[in-house]
């Protein structure tokens, strides 16, 4: 199967954040433009009265959503060897949700970057092998910039 390089993406917000469909409408146009594929994602909030945790998957409420498979290990081994790769485990979502205070959310989101697949296919065309990948932080970009 082609693929381009898929990312996990962990984003906490707090009891301030203006979760109000934004980031949603980003998400959709990114998908709508054929930038990315969106592979599965797992929202949790933490009630601010009850402080109930709410747990939104990609496949709905009821289902188990692949983020849950891959960190979670879905009972066949397979799912150890992709959180291995995401360097997040199962545990990790769990301190994450325990860790979160009324009102404040976690967002996890697996992703295909669709505009590298040409990138990726002209590097193994070549050869070349991909030894290291990853995102800078703003501070390392602007470190660069000095």
């Amino acid at each position: 199967m082609e693929s381009g390089p898929v990312q996990i993406l962990a984003v906490a917000f707090p009891i301030a954040a203006r979760l109000e469909g934004r980031i949603a409408e980003e998400i959709d146009r990114l998908e709508r433009s054929g930038a990315i594929r969106v592979l599965d994602f797992v929202f949790l909030h933490r009630d601010e009265t009850t402080g109930a945790l709410v747990r939104l998957d990609f496949d709905g409420a009821d289902g188990e959503g692949r983020v849950s498979m891959l960190l979670e290990g879905a009972g066949n081994g397979a799912g150890d060897g992709l959180s291995n790769a995401f360097r997040l485990t199962a545990d990790d979502v769990r301190e994450a949700a325990d860790a979160l205070d009324p009102g404040t959310s976690a967002g996890f989101m697996i992703f295909e970057h669709l505009w590298a697949r040409g990138l990726r296919d002209a590097i193994a065309e070549t050869g070349g092998v991909a030894f290291a990948e990853g995102f800078l932080t703003p501070d390392a970009v602007a470190a660069l910039a000095r």
